[in-house]
């Protein structure tokens, strides 16, 4: 079975106790990681985190195998409570079978131009979220539609995004005419998010958009001053597509919601329910922080979507 045959809503499957060593061999070394790292040199630092692992001691690799282990029942404990979404026209049980929105890493139309966005393959030894960053997914498309179809959400406007991965949702900000389009996402991501953007750059090259790709980790999310490079200024928008999949990921990315927010800020998030867990902890903290508006894609713009597929319109609370 291919990869694009998988339920994308079920849980995400256990890590392994390489997996978890590497994730942490990875953030060790963020601070000194050379961003401009091409894919070879990403290889080769995923070979060299498979051959320390292999060379531990079995007492140093236990705790690695206890995460495992734990991860493992997580993800028993998911799936005994997950049930796929059902399809209302039919009652069965519904597995969507590759993307729901074409896409053509050769070019795909958007507003009066095409875009052209270029993936690479993914790794669950690059990055806290397995290295999906490389990739195009639904979310995003999902995003990058209700952008083509409502412009003025970003128009003139200053956009951070997070998580951009391959910077597709930046990209089309910029064609919409945004102010100022900061994308960001971890070290690994950046080379290929940089190029993505350098290949589309023609389309707003006779305009004054700014689009910049900064590294931002969730865990440690840089003060935004130094992320919009200058003082007394803050974000009028900021994006999220697809995002929320991991659970230990959601703490951090709420943390970062905050940060760079202010009642002001207009929050458009795109979130595909997969496991329990995190659907549970992500609903609760986004309505914590923030008035939140489920977006009626059809009625408010034309664009049909899977029922498993949220756009949230989120303003921070009045403190």
């Amino acid at each position: 079975m291919s990869s694009d045959a998988r339920d994308p809503n079920a849980p995400k499957k256990p890590l392994i106790a390489l997996d978890f060593y590497a994730q942490a061999a990875r953030r060790k070394e963020d601070a000194a990681k050379d961003v401009t790292a091409d894919d070879t040199q990403t290889q080769a630092s995923s070979e060299l985190y498979e051959l320390e692992f292999n060379n531990l001691s079995d007492a140093e690799k236990a705790t690695w195998y206890k995460l495992a282990r734990r991860d493992k029942i997580r993800y028993k404990k998911e799936m005994a409570t997950y049930e796929p979404p059902v399809d209302s026209s039919s009652g069965c049980r519904l597995l969507l079978m590759g993307r729901f929105f074409p896409f053509d890493s050769e070019g795909i139309p958007f507003a009066d131009t095409t875009l052209t966005i270029k993936e690479a393959q993914n790794s669950s030894h690059i990055g806290e979220d397995g290295g999906t960053g490389l990739n195009v997914w639904d979310g995003a498309q999902l995003l990058l539609r209700y952008i083509e179809k409502v412009p003025n959400i970003v128009k003139n406007k200053r956009v951070i995004e997070l998580g951009s991965g391959c910077g597709i949702v930046g990209v089309a900000a910029a064609i919409c005419g945004c102010k100022e389009a900061i994308m960001t996402d971890l070290a690994y991501a950046l080379p290929l998010m940089r190029e993505n953007v350098d290949i589309n750059r023609v389309a707003w090259k006779d305009t004054d958009v700014v689009v910049s790709c900064k590294e931002c980790d969730w865990f440690q999310p840089p003060p935004v001053d130094e992320l919009l490079g200058h003082y007394d200024s803050k974000a009028d928008v900021l994006l999220v597509a697809d995002c929320v999949w991991l659970s230990s990921l959601i703490a951090p990315l709420l943390r970062t919601l905050k940060l760079y927010t202010t009642e002001s800020t207009d929050v458009f998030i795109t979130y595909q329910q997969r496991g329990k867990e995190a659907h549970d902890l992500f609903m609760e903290g986004i309505h914590n922080l923030f008035d939140v508006v489920d977006v009626d894609t059809l009625k408010e713009a034309d664009l049909a979507k899977p029922d498993v597929f949220h756009l949230l319109h989120c303003k921070r609370k009045v403190s």
